[in-house]
């Protein structure tokens, strides 16, 4: 078992990612290379721009997997989406209209960064009041937190979990990201990774400096669970998705 991305723009021509086939192909090479064995392929859902329908990513997620295995790369793809909190979103959750995190109760869900943390935490609630658990992503992009990373705490006492960027980690998208998700690790409040990978260059899907850096500096217990442990136990097994 390698490393587990649960946010990756990946599969090609469905949103600002991967441009085309070859580009994902090589991006799922990069991942392999970079430890990862596991890929939640996310595209994004936001009402009016992008339209990640369940069956569209379920058909390029097997071609993309198809033309992985030809490849040689053996890196496993599992469907998902990152979806853009709007009303209404539990109805299309329920007609089956989205995927969750690998068809699990899991879902991958975001805000604008300057949206207001009363307004994410009653949508978040909402999430939780129809039977789904929300996966807030890369939460270091917040500014309700970034001011006030306690509410982090109150929203995982709710039931809802925490992606923050790999490449946050290591400071790759600026300090004050960097310091808070560094935070967020000291007092072990994130509880899965993604790459949230888009091409092979600014934002591509890279982990391994990440995993040196949780090892170096959280109990390997912790850091375990954040580059694999949680995400297999939570979306990978036993889920009824089609990866």
């Amino acid at each position: 078992m390698g490393f587990v991305d649960i946010h990756a723009h990946i599969l090609p021509g469905m949103d600002d990612g991967a441009r085309n086939p070859e580009e994902a192909l090589g991006m799922l090479g990069m991942a392999w290379e970079e430890g990862i064995s596991d890929v939640i392929a996310t595209p994004h859902y936001k009402q009016g721009r992008y339209h990640a329908r369940r069956q569209t990513v379920l058909e390029q997620m097997e071609l993309l997997q198809e033309a992985a295995m030809e490849q040689g790369i053996p890196v496993r793809l599992h469907p998902g989406t990152e979806i853009f909190y709007r009303g209404g979103l539990e109805e299309k959750l329920d007609r089956g209209a989205l995927w969750t995190l690998n068809g699990t109760e899991y879902v991958l869900v975001e805000f604008l960064p300057p949206e207001e943390y009363s307004y994410i935490r009653n949508s978040l609630d909402s999430l939780l009041g129809m039977g789904y658990r929300p996966v807030l992503a890369h939460a270091e992009r917040y500014r309700c937190f970034l001011k006030d990373a306690e509410k982090i705490g109150e929203i995982r006492k709710m039931g809802c979990r925490i992606q923050v960027n790999a490449g946050s980690v290591v400071g790759e998208f600026g300090h004050s990201a960097g310091r808070f998700v560094r935070g967020l690790i000291r007092k072990q409040m994130a509880d899965y990774l993604g790459t949230d990978a888009h091409d092979l260059r600014g934002r591509s899907p890279a982990m391994k400096k990440c995993a040196a850096y949780l090892y170096r500096k959280c109990s390997r217990e912790y850091a375990d669970a954040l580059l694999f442990g949680n995400a297999v136990s939570d979306l990978l097994e036993g889920a009824e998705g089609a990866g």
